[in-house]
């Protein structure tokens, strides 16, 4: 009778040890630390909940990204007001151009302002490096 408690302990300690790692590893994967662009130190485009990044360019003087709606649902975009299309379909991409660059190595925050069809306002922030 020992012998299966002991059995049966051992297999629960190590299934809990096993439970925790998992959980520990996809809240890694889910902050994006298994993602290697985000350590590179060359050109990087991210911090978007909502968007994704296709394409971006900074200047000295402004920065223009190609965004995709990833949000799952019609949003329109009021700020920045030199946005390419203010209503975003669900698959739809747009850009969007602000005043501020960056120099080579340089990090840009880029600000949004959008809402749901019909919704209140949200505030996303995401940030560009310059190359």
């Amino acid at each position: 009778m020992k012998r299966g408690q002991s059995a049966l302990e051992y297999l629960v300690t190590y299934g809990w040890a096993i439970l925790a790692i998992v959980i520990i590893a996809a809240v890694l994967w889910y902050f994006g630390i298994f993602n290697p662009n985000k350590w590179s130190s060359s050109k990087q485009c991210g911090g978007f909940a909502n968007f994704q990044c296709i394409d971006y360019n900074t200047t000295a003087t402004t920065t223009s990204i190609t965004l995709g709606n990833s949000a799952g649902r019609p949003l329109t975009i009021s700020y920045p007001t030199t946005c390419t299309a203010t209503s975003i379909g669900v698959t739809d991409s747009f850009t969007c151009t602000w005043p501020v660059g960056g120099t080579a190595g340089t990090q840009v925050d880029v600000y949004l302002t959008y809402s749901v069809t019909g919704g209140t306002d949200h505030n996303e922030t995401g940030f560009v490096k310059a190359s």
